[in-house]
């Protein structure tokens, strides 16, 4: 799997991700609601997509989201969708992103198109204050979502999700985790920075 591909991948579907993909406002609005946002928070929004999160993000109203993706063809259509000045769209591989001091980051429906998983948490790391929170989150279950990338196309720029007890490990170096969701409608992990 590489960078590239997932940005071309996406970029060939952003036109017509919003009809693809549908997520349950109800889920939605309870995995931000377990990260328990302060207001006036600086959140960062992992490979946003079309950008699903952001109108519950604003409702805890924030500082400033930093939206970023890969596909900037992505981003052009969340941009047109929120043009609310505290969010802020920028085209960029997490891996290499150089932002920090945020008090929460997010990749949500994402996880599985991060290859290096080390280099992720690193990078969380790096981004967040000390006691930032993060969250790794899908509002359906891992073999749901396994199922999902199984297809030949999102095979090549997917990895499957493990349990997430077992995923959780590879975050115990750098955060305090103290959210493991693996249920049938669910799939979180969750952490502040130690």
């Amino acid at each position: 799997m590489n960078t590239e591909a997932t940005k071309n991948y996406f970029d060939n579907l952003a036109e017509n991700w919003d009809n693809m993909c549908h997520h349950d406002a109800k889920k939605i609005d309870a995995i931000i609601t377990l990260a328990q946002l302060p207001e006036n928070s600086r959140i960062l929004d992992i490979a946003t997509g079309t950008g699903v999160l952001i109108p519950r993000l604003l409702e805890t109203n924030p500082q400033k989201i930093v939206a970023i993706d890969l596909s900037k063809q992505m981003l052009s259509v969340a941009s047109k969708k929120y043009p609310d000045t505290r969010v802020h769209f920028q085209a960029a591989d997490f891996y290499g992103f150089e932002s920090d001091g945020f008090d929460f980051a997010i990749a949500y429906s994402a996880y599985p198109h991060f290859e290096n998983k080390s280099l992720f948490c690193g990078r969380l790391s790096a981004c967040l204050k000390s006691g930032g929170r993060f969250m790794i989150a899908h509002s359906e279950s891992k073999e749901t979502i396994n199922g999902r990338h199984s297809g030949q196309a999102v095979r090549k720029v997917s990895t499957g999700l493990r349990d997430a007890q077992s995923e959780s490990q590879i975050f115990s170096s750098a955060f305090n985790v103290d959210i493991t969701v693996d249920t049938a409608a669910f799939y979180i992990l969750s952490g502040t920075k130690k």
